[in-house]
Order: C-alpha cells, then sequence, then structure tokens
C-alpha cells in the first residue's frame, strides 16, 4: 500500500506511484498481447479454425482485465487486444475475399455472357482467317 504522507491543508494524500510501476505495467500488458499473438499463430498451426482462437483469446482477455488485478491485469489486457485485433484480422480478410469472389464472378459472367469485346480471342482470330479466305476466294474467282 502507498505511503500517506501530509499536504498543506493538514490532511493526507496519498503518495504517487512512480514511474516504475508504470513500466511494469506497460510491459505486463506488451507481454501479454505478444504471448496471445504468439499463442494465437500456434493454436491456429496445430488445426483450431483461426476464429475460434480469436474469440477465446478475447474472452480471456476480457475475463482477466475484468477480474485481475495488478500486473495480471494488465496482461491480460494485451491478451485482449491480440485477440480483438486477430478478429478485426479475420473479418477484413473475410470482406476481401468476398469482394474478390464477386469480381471475379461478375468479370466471368460478362466474357461468358459476351458483354466485352472480345479482342485476340482465337474464335476472332479463326473469323478472321476465314473473312480473308473468303476474300481471297472471290479475289481469285474474277
Amino acid at each position: 500500500m502507498a505511503k500517506r504522507k501530509k499536504d498543506e491543508s493538514g490532511g493526507t494524500k496519498r503518495k504517487s506511484s512512480g514511474s516504475g510501476a508504470k513500466a511494469w505495467s506497460a510491459a505486463s500488458c506488451a507481454a501479454g498481447a505478444a504471448l496471445g499473438a504468439v499463442g494465437g499463430v500456434l493454436a491456429t498451426r496445430v488445426g483450431i479454425e483461426p476464429k475460434t482462437v480469436a474469440i477465446s483469446e478475447t474472452v480471456a482477455g476480457a475475463a482477466g482485465t475484468v477480474f485481475a488485478s495488478g500486473n495480471l491485469r494488465w496482461g491480460s489486457a494485451g491478451v485482449l487486444a491480440a485477440g480483438a485485433s486477430q478478429l478485426a484480422i479475420g473479418w477484413l480478410q473475410k470482406k476481401t475475399a468476398e469482394a474478390a469472389q464477386a469480381q471475379a464472378t461478375q468479370a466471368a459472367a460478362a466474357v461468358l455472357g459476351g458483354n466485352t469485346p472480345r479482342q485476340g480471342l482465337p474464335g476472332d482470330i479463326s473469323q478472321a482467317f476465314r473473312d480473308a479466305r473468303e476474300q481471297m476466294e472471290d479475289d481469285y474467282a474474277n
């Protein structure tokens, strides 16, 4: 417990925590985030679904942040941050994949449906040769 000292008004006030306690808190938070990130990667490598890992880390970090105290609370906040960032990354990857799939489907439908010019495709080349042959037959027939 922090020491109390008298202030000018005659009452007591709590002595402020030094920068050492803040440094330990920051280090605990960074260590928790690092352990959460590394643990998430290792869990996905053994075959656990990334979304499950991210949700588990987020819930465990939130529980530790609420119920723990001291440096354990700060470490749990780091785990919470790692889990939340993994959830966000997974969500962004899903949205990007869905957008890419929609774009590929749209492009395939446009090509197959004939909505775009088909210059340089094998069908156009063979048609060009047929036209040239017909032109030559007409020229030599006269």
